[in-house]
């Protein structure tokens, strides 16, 4: 039979046998792809048996998936005898076997020629690789574990090559030496930034690295760094054994040690000044075991106190040099500290080795050095402080007996003081009635005056008009004595006039018959039209209730006196005077844009602000004059008012 004919039957004895001995997974089929052998490795791994599978499509016995994916692989053999040509092995396919086991397996084909050239079969082979894929899968992981590991340090890494050439770095590197890994990577290390690192002697060192598998720990590299500062950093190497087509490599850490190494010079500094203080101390200082109770070190100020060496003081217990009477005593002072952590005796005596007895203020305290617990006692001698208290307290008996004595000359002359404290008050309650009297009679002789001149010498005035007017009628015109009796008659209107508002200045009826409010819009109105100053004026609205007539009468005088001022010292263009009225109090504000004055220097000289402040004062109140360097000037008089104040106008 030939080689062609056998292919198209039964694999013969000898090709079983071949197939059989191979130790990859093996299946034969024909041209249409249906089984026509497996060897037992195939059996194994698919878990059909040759005689189940003979005659069936490869894809029932060979189930394979894409490993990721999990969707069917195309049957390498309908490839094969489509293209006629092998397929080569594939990974990442997952086999399928009979029972749902996954393998994961290396696959390949290839077509199967008679002796035409012509396909007539396929031979598939396959093996398991899910171990390898383990191992592999394996190294991946620790290497992804590793590079973590790298790039979460927080102290910068670099990695050498045999060159001494930057083969990586991790995240903390370029983050503190703000690099990037474009300028880093491939470069020469001792070129890096401004040649920082090119140190003779570590460059000796790393070069000894990879010849000799040496390393090297805490090598000092103190530098400038720009953009950085002054940083103090401290470098370790170690070398990377090859493994597989690596080369060996250096692993250099870069720790910054600038704080850690203030941090020590401040810690250094801090001890030697605790030792200077604890030496120069003006105050007795013992530091003593808490566990023993013995002391373990003392200050010169207290062996001088004491008179004893610090050798006498050491090993020694606080009763045995004298600060308390016994042992008891002594337990008993360590208890309250240890429950208290402080006691304080403030006069407890002490005798020194050089037989003195002293008292000294005692305080002690318990803190922590680190994880050891420390007590220290400091020790003032008191003595001189006590012996000065002593006479300070007898300078105190003495002086209290002075001070009873004091005292009562002091009583008799309060009396006296009272005496004549109580008539002037009453002289001056005497007086100030008196100047109220005289200010009502003036107000009520003004009123009168105001009267006569506006009904008597109004009258007159007017018949006088009247008649001038008549002969005036009864003169020819035009004549010279017309024009003389018009004259008069003009100057009698003025003078009118000029009565009419004397008149309203000794005491205008509107106060009497209206009350302040419209008397003050009345005389404002009055005297902005013959000033020519415009004149702002706000009241507080229609009231059924009337002020006394005192506190009427002083602040109408006080706007009309600061009115009076205004014209002829100011020079202002505009004034406003508001009244204000509260339950408890009556305030008139004058303010103008005039020329200001030095209230302080000047005020207390001026006879009208005077008048002003002695009218207000008699009702009670105060007046504020407010002015300086700038322009303007605010006159504020205030009036306190009681609920029997408000009366009903008549």
């Amino acid at each position: 039979m030939s080689l062609d004919q056998e292919l198209l039957h039964p694999p013969g004895e000898w090709i079983q046998a071949a197939l059989a001995g191979i130790g990859a997974a093996t299946i034969v089929t024909d041209a249409l792809g249906r089984v026509r052998f497996m060897n037992s490795v195939a059996e194994f791994m698919t878990g059909w048996s040759q005689g189940e599978t003979r005659g069936q499509p490869l894809a029932v016995v060979f189930r394979i998936e894409n490993e990721t994916t999990r969707l069917s692989v195309t049957d390498p053999v309908a490839d094969v005898l489509v293209a006629g040509t092998a397929i080569a092995l594939s990974d990442h396919t997952v086999l399928i076997a009979r029972n749902g086991t996954e393998l994961r397996i290396d696959h390949g084909a290839a077509p199967v020629r008679d002796a035409a050239g012509s396909v007539v079969g396929a031979v598939v082979i396959f093996c398991d690789v899910s171990e390898r894929q383990r191992l592999v899968q394996g190294v991946e992981d620790a290497r992804a574990f590793a590079e973590g590991i790298v790039q979460t340090v927080r102290e910068p890494l670099v990695v050498l090559d045999a060159g001494l050439r930057v083969r990586t770095a991790n995240r903390s590197f370029y983050r503190t030496f703000r690099v990037t890994p474009s300028e880093t990577e491939g470069e020469f290390f001792f070129e890096l930034g401004n040649r920082q690192w090119d140190i003779p002697r570590l460059r000796e060192l790393l070069e000894q690295i990879l010849p000799r598998d040496s390393h090297f720990d805490d090598f000092a590299v103190e530098y400038e760094f720009e953009g950085l500062g002054f940083r103090s950093m401290v470098l370790n190497a170690r070398c990377l054994p090859a493994a597989g087509r690596r080369p060996a490599l250096i692993l250099l850490a870069i720790e910054d040690a600038t704080e850690r190494r203030r941090a020590a010079e401040a810690l250094t500094l801090s001890e030697t000044r605790y030792r200077r203080l604890f030496e120069t101390a003006q105050d007795g200082i013992l530091l003593v075991a808490p566990d023993t109770r013995r002391i373990f070190d003392a200050n010169p100020f207290l062996t001088d106190l004491l008179g004893a060496s610090r050798t006498d003081l050491v090993g020694k217990e606080l009763w045995e040099i004298g600060l308390f009477r016994d042992i008891e005593s002594n337990k008993g002072a360590f208890r309250t500290l240890q429950e208290k952590g402080y006691i304080r005796y403030d006069d407890l005596p002490l005798r020194t080795h050089d037989d003195r007895s002293i008292e000294v203020e005692f305080v002690s305290n318990v803190y922590n050095v680190g994880d050891t617990r420390v007590i220290q006692c400091n020790i003032r001698d008191v003595t001189d402080r006590k012996l000065a208290e002593d006479a300070l307290r007898a300078a105190h008996a003495g002086l209290e007996l002075r001070v009873m004595e004091r005292t009562a000359e002091l009583a008799q002359s309060n009396a006296t003081l009272k005496e004549e404290i109580a008539r002037r008050e009453v002289a001056e309650s005497e007086q100030r009635a008196l100047q109220q009297q005289l200010t009502t009679v003036q107000e009520d002789e003004r009123r009168r005056i105001a009267r006569e001149l506006h009904d008597q010498m109004g009258q007159h005035l007017t018949a006088l008009g009247l008649g001038l007017k008549v002969v005036k009628d009864a003169t020819p015109d035009p004549s010279p004595e017309r024009d003389r009796l018009q004259r008069l008659q003009s100057m009698t209107d003025t003078i009118g006039r000029e009565v009419h508002h004397l008149a309203l200045e000794l005491r205008p009826t509107a106060l009497d018959d209206f009350g302040l409010q419209a008397a003050l819009a009345n005389y404002a109105e009055g005297w902005s039209e013959r000033s020519g100053i415009e004149v702002d004026f706000h009241g507080p609205g229609p009231d059924d209730e009337r002020l006394p007539p005192p506190v009427e009468t002083a602040l109408y005088r006080v706007i009309q006196e600061a009115l009076t001022n205004i014209l002829k010292h100011a020079a202002a263009r505009r004034v406003s005077v508001v009244l204000q009225r509260s339950p408890g109090q009556i305030s008139a504000v004058v303010e103008d844009d005039g020329r200001g004055f030095d209230a302080d220097s000047v005020a207390e000289h001026r006879l009208g602000i005077l008048g002003m402040r002695e009218r207000v004062a008699l009702v009670g109140g105060t007046l504020t004059v407010e002015s300086g360097s700038r322009p303007g000037t605010t006159v504020i008089a205030r009036i306190p008012l009681q609920a029997s104040d408000r009366r009903r106008p008549q």
